[in-house]
């Protein structure tokens, strides 16, 4: 089991400048089969996801079908939609034309369009209907002027209401989604119909960005400097931004230019989203569908230079150990770095950081993990953030990619000293210093190059014989580089890439990091191609192929080829070999996949790739994935034009296998098929939005019993038992004060190997237009009878080839219950308040061996009563027995104890918190005021008290953390 927490004792911090999950579309969208791409959603109002994956049975669908319908008769407005489909037929794609247009005189951003220039703007107001009904004309009229000057894109607005009551008016935090009207002005200023930007208003004149990029895909972390602002009449709202061309990039020529354009306006009181060109839920893709802004003139690229300087400090207590002079209860640290950025032109960049501020960013969680594979955690920090989608080269499985930025500077992995009283070991590696040129060339290549430098990391000890501390190195200094380039065709269509990463270590001569590799390097390439019509592009076929290299001293090599991306030392594997005397590995790993992704109503994909046994990029990327053969299919019917009783439906049937490669020792026997065979499922799954607005997810799955090469964690092969997943979750109307969010998931695995339940339930309410309350109470149980625990070879056992496999019926209970209250006072002013208090308990209530290799035979051992003799302990009246905390086993049978191991049992519980002041005190200039704290206690006795738990949860030690951070930003 690993416990993973930060490396210092430090209280758990929360990311205070970035996006929050509710993200710029909010709807969710339907989940793609594993290592299939995003599915754009629709606009809705923002859902959080609650834990765990939800599938469907078809006999829930059924009832619950019935149960929901009847609420569609209060969707007056919905059915007025219907009606009005002979308004507009519009083709999904079809390149509708602005001419664009310079300013004359001046505008000032209030929200007022009452200055002179706007009189003589044209006049945008054929809007289109996208959601509920595409195609039919919007409920309200709006009207859109567009002007350009030498610095900058001017927008108005004009939302007519008329009941000005109705005009959601929500007020969050910059960045976040909420229950509110808000109108959005899109453009792609390279026409290349992949990448672009977004910049939105809402009623209450909160302001949101995103960068667009493989047509599909957003960074809700992209962030721009830019002005607006809203009014309200008793007609309705208007809106004014001005977007400065420094915050966009694009080709400066003295000839006019065609960018991409779309507007879109999202109304709460009908549920409704119109665009000024329609972007079609049936057609995937979304800057390829934009309209046309015609005779655009920029004749020289905007200064773009800019300077984000900050300056921070942090106060943290918790409790001190006696006699421990690196700690003694407290500790301030003071911090300041540097952000740069400087444009080489209209279309590239070249950003800098000196010292990036980790105090800026979210301290990983604490996970309780059972795997034996590594916990995944997202990049926050503010400057790998930054145009990170250039950079993105994803693989085959969930995660997994070739480049990994929170590699550069992660925790150190050195720090045992075995003399020493006590150490002190940073969290984190120190980066001198970072540099990267983004951009894209008029011809449609896309470059993206990154370089860092971290130093040698240093931690101390205390020796306590004679009173001395010194220093000595946690992480060896190393360098990182990343080149990214993507060449498109066609308009967008076609695009080949590539990409190479490289790190070099610094590994000392005394061996002490020798258990780390030297070198590493990847590449890769990257390669689409759509057809089926310019506007539509309804077919695609797109795939990679990439190789691995790593060297270093031969424990590094060693330790790589038994980790749990790799057990080559698999007994039972006679096309795998351990080689103790290796200083390099290498290995590739390539996909292809075609696929029908736009129709009306069908769609599908199939898909077929590999991973080869030396496959490895786990320095510089992320990977958890071991060797296999990859096959799978996906199909999929949608229905997004309102019934009688639903809105939209859509409903997904997919598959996938893996195979190891002992499949190619013999493909043609149906034996060695299923001896291979590693992983399997099918998946059924639905998802219905109701006439009132009410939404339900069914999902249901089925997972083969297989062979499973991980389970004895680089022992034989093993049974691994399969199992059926029935998951549901349903979802009332976001848009009232109080929506409501239930879920059940209930899973049974095969072969008496135990079962599963979880139940959840969101709350939301907004008392206020400005706060929102939020509470995520879960409770689940999971019974696993096959756990891994530990194996040994005291005692050889031929069946299992000399090891003997342990395993532990687990029966684990957890509750949480997430809370948040968000208060915004003015757009640019917040208050975000978090609690968690968090409980669990493992309980294993018997031991078991594994009786022999490519089975789920599990002899049960025998509780008995342990006593302590010369000849060591002794189990009486059964052949396992606990004392001191550990676990004696007797594998003979002549009552003496042959091994032990520490008694598994767990207890944790929780309680993180933190408070959040931010305020934008003037354009992209931020102060910020935080407190964290957290408590944490571990015991073990297994057992779940709820009452005793949650009556405990403010019995640990505590730690508190106060932060303050004003960064300064400085355009030139």
């Amino acid at each position: 089991m690993e416990i993973h927490r930060s490396r210092r004792a430090a209280p758990k911090r929360m990311d205070i400048d970035i996006k929050t999950k509710k993200g710029f579309r909010a709807r969710r969208a339907p989940r793609p089969a594993p290592g299939e791409g995003e599915v754009r959603a629709s606009s809705r109002p923002a859902a959080v996801r609650r834990p765990g994956t939800l599938r469907s049975s078809a006999a829930l669908v059924a009832c619950l079908v019935l149960l929901c319908k009847a609420g569609s008769v209060v969707a007056q407005e919905d059915a007025e939609a219907t009606d009005s489909t002979a308004g507009l037929e519009l083709e999904a794609g079809r390149a509708r034309i602005i001419p664009a247009e310079r300013l004359e005189g001046s505008i000032e951003v209030d929200g007022r369009i009452d200055e002179p220039a706007w009189a003589g703007a044209r006049v945008i107001d054929d809007f289109v209907q996208g959601e509920p009904v595409e195609g039919a004309n919007p409920f309200q009229p709006t009207e859109v002027r567009i002007l350009f000057d030498d610095d900058a894109i001017y927008v108005a607005a004009r939302m007519t209401e008329p009941d000005p009551d109705s005009i959601a008016a929500q007020l969050v935090r910059r960045d976040e989604m909420g229950t509110f009207d808000y109108f959005t002005l899109s453009l792609d200023p390279n026409r290349d119909g992949l990448t672009g930007y977004e910049f939105r208003v809402s009623a209450a004149n909160v302001q949101a960005d995103a960068y667009l990029y493989d047509d599909t895909r957003d960074d809700r972390n992209w962030n721009a400097v830019w002005s607006s602002g809203v009014t309200r009449d008793e007609s309705g709202w208007s809106m004014e931004m001005r977007i400065p061309l420094s915050q966009i990039r694009y080709d400066s020529s003295d000839e006019p230019q065609e960018w991409g354009i779309n507007f879109t306006r999202r109304r709460i009181a009908s549920n409704s989203v119109s665009y000024y060109t329609l972007e079609s839920r049936n057609v995937r893709g979304k800057v390829s569908q934009f309209g046309r802004l015609d005779g655009v003139v920029v004749q020289k690229p905007p200064r773009r230079l800019e300077f984000l300087p900050y300056v921070a400090s942090e106060m943290r207590t918790a409790p001190a150990v006696p006699g421990n002079p690196l700690f003694d209860g407290s500790e301030f640290t003071p911090r300041v770095g540097l952000d740069f950025s400087a444009g080489l032109g209209s279309a590239f960049s070249l950003d800098g950081t000196i010292n990036p501020d980790f105090g800026q960013v979210e301290v990983d969680p604490e996970v309780i993990n059972l795997t034996a594979f590594e916990t995944f955690f997202e990049e926050k920090r503010p400057f790998f953030v930054r145009d990170a989608q250039i950079f993105n080269f994803s693989l085959s499985g969930h995660r997994n990619q070739l480049f990994f930025s929170r590699r550069i500077g992660r925790e150190p992995r050195g720090g045992d000293l075995g003399d020493a009283t006590f150490t002190d070991v940073p969290g984190q590696t120190n980066i001198l210093g970072a540099a990267k040129l983004t951009g894209r060339t008029t011809g449609g290549l896309s470059v993206g190059v990154l370089g860092a430098a971290t130093k040698g990391q240093t931690g101390r000890a205390y020796f306590d014989e004679d009173g001395r501390i010194e220093d000595f190195l946690v992480e060896p200094g190393a360098q990182h580089g990343v080149v990214r380039l993507q060449q498109d065709f066609g308009g967008g269509t076609s695009r080949i890439g590539g990409i190479l990463t490289a790190q070099r270590r610094s590994l000392p001569e005394d061996g002490s990091f020798d258990f780390l590799t030297s070198n590493a390097y990847s590449a890769g390439l990257d390669f689409q191609h759509q057809w089926g019509g310019t506007s539509r592009r309804d077919w695609r076929v797109h795939g990679f192929f990439t190789g691995g290299y790593a060297k270093g001293p031969e424990e590094a090599l060693l330790r790589i080829q038994q980790s749990s991306n790799h057990y080559f030392q698999r007994p039972d594997a006679d096309y795998l070999e351990v080689d103790s005397t290796a200083t390099s590995i290498s290995g590739v790993n390539w996909r292809v996949q075609f696929e029908r992704q736009n129709a009306e109503h069908w769609t599908w994909s199939v898909w077929t790739g590999q991973v080869t046994p030396g496959f490895e990029i786990n320095d510089l990327g992320f990977s958890t994935s071991g060797e296999r053969l990859d096959a799978g299919a996906r199909i999929g019917y949608r229905d997004i034009t309102p019934s009688s009783w639903y809105r939209q439906l859509n409903m997904r049937l997919f598959t996938f296998h893996n195979w190891r490669h002992s499949l190619l020792n013999d493909f043609f026997s149906a034996e060695n098929w299923s001896h291979s065979h590693r992983a399997g499922m099918i998946s059924l799954s639905g998802d219905l939005e109701f006439l009132n607005n009410w939404e339900l997810e069914l999902r249901s799955s089925y997972d083969f019993t297989l062979l499973s090469d991980t389970k004895t964690r680089g022992g034989p092969l093993m049974t691994q038992p399969g199992s059926i997943d029935v998951d549901l979750e349903v979802t009332t109307d976001r848009r009232k004060a109080l929506s409501l969010g239930p879920s059940l998931m209930y899973r049974h695995r095969f072969l008496g190997n135990g079962e599963a339940w979880s139940a959840g339930l969101e709350v939301t309410w907004r008392p206020a237009p400005s706060w929102e309350f939020e509470l995520q109470p879960t409770f689940g149980r999971d019974q696993n009878g096959s756990q891994y625990v530990t194996s040994t070879d005291t005692e050889p056992f031929e069946p299992t080839y000399g090891r003997r496999y342990l395993f532990g019926d687990l029966n684990r209970y957890t509750a949480s219950m997430e809370t948040r209250l968000n208060v915004a006072f003015t757009p640019n002013v917040s208050l975000q308040l978090f609690l968690q208090p968090l409980i669990s308990s493992g309980d294993y209530r018997s031991y078991r061996q594994l009786e022999r290799s490519e089975s789920f035979d599990l002899h049960q051992f025998t509780p008995g009563t342990a006593s302590q003799t010369n000849e060591g302990v002794r189990c009486e009246g059964g052949d396992i027995c606990l004392l001191d905390g550990d676990q004696h086993v007797d594998f003979t049978g002549d009552g003496l104890a042959d091994y032990s191991f520490s008694d598994r049992d767990f207890n944790i519980r929780s309680l993180r918190g933190s408070a959040v002041l931010r305020w934008e005190y003037r354009p992209g200039s931020v102060l910020f005021l935080v407190w964290q704290h957290a408590r944490r206690e571990s015991f073990d006795t297994g057992e779940f008290d709820f009452g005793g738990s949650v009556g405990g949860l403010f019995s640990g030690p505590s730690e508190n953390a106060i932060m303050v951070k004003a960064s300064y930003y400085l355009p030139f």
